[in-house]
C-alpha cells in the first residue's frame, strides 16, 4: 500500500498527460522578439515585432491606442504564441507593454537585441474552441490586430486592397524606399516580407495576419494590472474590441 502511495500521483500525471487532458498553462509572462531584416539578421533598430501602445519610431511613449498583437513562435510560451490583446469593454489600459531597462519592474530583455534600452512583453497562450477550454478570467475569441478590417478574401487583392492605410504593390511606404510586394500568384514574393522594412505593404499585412484572424485564442478580460501595471495608454481611444 505504501508503494502505491509513493507512485500513484506519479502514474496518475502521466496517464492525464498520455490522454491529452494535461493543457500547457497559459497567462505566464513572455517576451516579444525583435524583427528580422532581408538577410534574416535581428533588427533592434526600431521597435520589438509587438509593442504595445507605442507608436511607429523607437521611443517609448505610451501613445497608441491598444491593438492586439500576436507572435508565433514564442520559445518562452509552452504553447508558442504571445500576445498583446486590447481589454474588453475598456480603452485606456492592454494586458501588454514596454518599459526602459532602468524601470524597476522591467523583464523583457531578448537575448537577440540584449543592447537595447527597452524591451516588450505581453501573456502566454493557446488556441482554442469556445470559452470552456480557457482558464476562468479568459474568453476565446479572435485577435483582433487592425482597427479597420482586413480584406482576406482574394489573395490576389490583398496587394491594394488589405487594409484601408497599407501602402499598395508597386508603390513604397512613408520614408522608404523599397518597393511592396504583390499578392497575385503569378509574382507574389512574400519573402520580402520577412524584413520589417515591408511591414507597412499591404501584401505583407495580409500574409501574416489573415490566417490568424480565422482562428481563435484564450484572451485576458480584464485588465492585468499586477502584470501589466504600467499599460496606460495617453491617447483617447474608442472602447477596446
Amino acid at each position: 500500500m505504501r508503494f502505491w502511495s509513493l507512485i500513484a500521483p506519479v502514474f496518475s500525471a502521466a496517464l492525464l498527460s498520455m490522454l491529452g487532458c494535461g493543457d500547457a498553462p497559459i497567462g505566464q509572462a513572455c517576451t516579444f522578439g525583435w524583427p528580422k531584416n532581408s538577410s534574416l539578421a535581428t533588427d533592434c533598430t526600431g521597435l520589438p515585432i509587438c509593442h504595445p501602445l507605442q507608436k511607429a519610431g523607437s521611443s517609448l511613449n505610451d501613445s497608441a491606442c491598444p491593438v492586439d498583437c500576436i507572435q508565433m513562435p514564442a520559445m518562452d510560451c509552452e504553447n508558442l504564441i504571445c500576445v498583446a490583446t486590447q481589454v474588453e469593454e475598456e480603452s485606456s489600459h492592454m494586458n501588454g507593454q514596454c518599459l526602459g531597462t532602468g524601470d524597476p519592474d522591467f523583464a523583457y530583455q531578448s537575448p537577440d537585441c540584449s543592447g537595447a534600452a527597452f524591451g516588450c512583453g505581453g501573456y502566454c497562450t493557446k488556441e482554442c474552441m469556445s470559452d470552456a477550454s480557457c482558464p476562468k478570467g479568459y474568453r476565446c475569441s479572435a485577435m483582433a490586430p487592425f482597427k479597420d478590417t482586413l480584406n482576406c478574401a482574394n489573395e490576389d487583392a490583398w496587394g491594394t486592397e488589405c487594409t484601408e492605410s497599407c501602402t499598395d504593390e508597386g508603390l513604397s511606404p512613408p520614408d522608404s524606399s523599397i518597393i511592396c510586394p504583390s499578392s497575385k500568384k503569378e509574382s507574389a514574393n512574400y519573402k520580402l516580407c520577412n524584413d520589417s522594412t515591408y511591414s507597412k505593404c499591404c501584401a505583407c499585412i495580409c500574409n501574416q495576419f489573415c490566417p490568424i484572424l480565422s482562428k481563435k485564442f484564450c484572451r485576458k478580460v480584464e485588465w492585468d494590472r499586477k502584470m501589466f501595471n504600467k499599460s496606460t495608454t495617453g491617447a483617447t481611444c474608442q472602447t477596446g474590441t
